[in-house]
Parts: C-alpha cells; sequence; structure tokens
C-alpha cells in the first residue's frame, strides 16, 4: 500500500470522526470562512484608503499574499496540527506510541489527520489569487511559470520546515504551541508580517524574515520577480529553492536530533 492510499485511508478514518461532531464541525468552518472573510475586507478597506504601499497596487499586493497564502494552507493541511499538539503528546506520554509503527514517526503524525480549518482559507486564496492575476499584465513564459511553480514548492517547503523546526522544540520545552503560533499564525504571529511588501518594514524586520525566519521567500521575493518590481539584492529573487533545501534540511536534522534525545514524560 502506497502513502497516497495510506493518507486516504487515514483522512476517511479522520473526517468519519469528526462528522460525530457535525454541528462542530460545521461551526468551525463557518466561523474559519467569516475570519478570513473579514481579513480580506479588511485588506480591502486598506487599499481603499491608500492607493498603494510602498509602491505596490492593490492587485500586486493581492498576488503576492494570496501566493504565499496557498502555499501556507496546503503546508497546515499537513503539519500544523501534528506540531502544534506535540507538546501535550511529549508531555502525556502519548508520543511513545508513534514510536512503535512501522513508519517514520513524523510521517506518522502527519497521515493521520487533515487539518479541514485550512480550507476556506485555501478556497479564499485561490479565489483572489485567480481575481487578482487576471488584473495584472503579467507576461507569462515557459520559464517564468515553471520558476513561479518551482517558487511556490519551495514555499510550501519552507512553511513546512518552520512548523516542524518550532513543534521540535517540544522535545525539549514539553509546550510549544504559543511559540508554534508565534512563528506560524497567520492571524497573530510572524507570519502575518509577509502580508505586505517588505520595504514597509524597518531593516531588522526585514532582515529577521530574509535570512532568520525566510517568510520573504515565499510571496515577497518571488512574486518581485514576476512583477520586475526593484529590491535590495535581486539574488534573492531567485534564491526561493536554495532556501527551501537548507531550510528543509535543517529541519529535518533538527528533528531527528530531538528524536534522539527524546525521553518519555509520561503522564
Amino acid at each position: 500500500m502506497n502513502l497516497f492510499k495510506i493518507y486516504r485511508h487515514f483522512v476517511a478514518i479522520y473526517v468519519k470522526g469528526k462528522m460525530a461532531y457535525h454541528g462542530a464541525l460545521l461551526f468551525e468552518l463557518i466561523a474559519n470562512t467569516i475570519l478570513i472573510g473579514v481579513y480580506f475586507a479588511g485588506f480591502m478597506v486598506i487599499f481603499h484608503n491608500f492607493g498603494s504601499i510602498a509602491g505596490w497596487s492593490k492587485y500586486e499586493v493581492l498576488f503576492m499574499f494570496t501566493t504565499s497564502w496557498v502555499s501556507y494552507s496546503f503546508s497546515c493541511f499537513f503539519f500544523w496540527s501534528p506540531m502544534k499538539d506535540m507538546g501535550e503528546l511529549v508531555r502525556t506520554g502519548k508520543f511513545d506510541l508513534y514510536l512503535t509503527r512501522p513508519v517514520s514517526p513524523l510521517l506518522y503524525m502527519v497521515l493521520q489527520q487533515f487539518q479541514y480549518t485550512f480550507i476556506p482559507r485555501l478556497v479564499f486564496s485561490l479565489g483572489f489569487w485567480l481575481y487578482s492575476m487576471g488584473r495584472l499584465p503579467i507576461a507569462w513564459t515557459a520559464t517564468s511559470l515553471g520558476l513561479y511553480a518551482l517558487n511556490m514548492l519551495s514555499a510550501f517547503v519552507i512553511f513546512s520546515a518552520i512548523t516542524v523546526f518550532t513543534g521540535t522544540v517540544s522535545f525539549w520545552t514539553i509546550k510549544s504551541e504559543e511559540i508554534v503560533s508565534l512563528l506560524t499564525n497567520n492571524n497573530y504571529g510572524l507570519k502575518n508580517y509577509t502580508d505586505y511588501p517588505l520595504p514597509i518594514y524597518s531593516t531588522g524586520m526585514q532582515a529577521l524574515l530574509t535570512f532568520v525566519v525566510p517568510y520573504a521567500f515565499t510571496g515577497y521575493y518571488p512574486v518581485a520577480l514576476l512583477l520586475g518590481k526593484s529590491v535590495g539584492h535581486p539574488v534573492l529573487c531567485y534564491a526561493p529553492p536554495l532556501v527551501a533545501l537548507i531550510a528543509g534540511t535543517a529541519a529535518w536534522s533538527f528533528w531527528k536530533f530531538g528524536l534522539r534525545h527524546y525521553g518519555s514524560a509520561g503522564a
């Protein structure tokens, strides 16, 4: 049985379990839909009062942050819940169960769940992504399309790597939910700073989002390249695949290091 079949089987079980409380599931989806809808409404209000931000028009900014959000949503389907719950699993000793499975603990954690609450975010993101793309004079070529697709895949890896890295901290701190939310939550975490062009922030914040927590490579730099925007160092626009490789390797190595030093906390 390949991984896709295993994942499909696990998701079916997971959804059936959630459907036992279909009222709660529906309420979660409605609440998330309203939350994301309000966010986009706030965005439109901002650009109703300001024609542009840091030289970026409404449609350019919308295209930039929905590019990032699409990759972010797919990443969260797989990694958000497992890493958010890592602290509780370690604290109660339930993580020991994952060590007895015939597959990697991280892979098993990803396969056994599906974070459906990100569906509204993905739907809104795709809708506004297509909407903004249709209003921009982008000259698509085979090269630009291929590079853009590669950069979106790189963004998925970067988001996933950061999420795994923050969840791995639970091997030492026991509780890491706040750390995961601080860095990866799009409503109030550091991720929220990537929804607007990088130049509106201080030099320190730009450095943080580029060289420490590389969220700038998930939307700003790839879209700046596609739109022909001037950035401080043009080479950064071509760096997302390299950054993804470094971030993914670092996160996986950190996870393996944490796993080797894991000691059951017990209930």
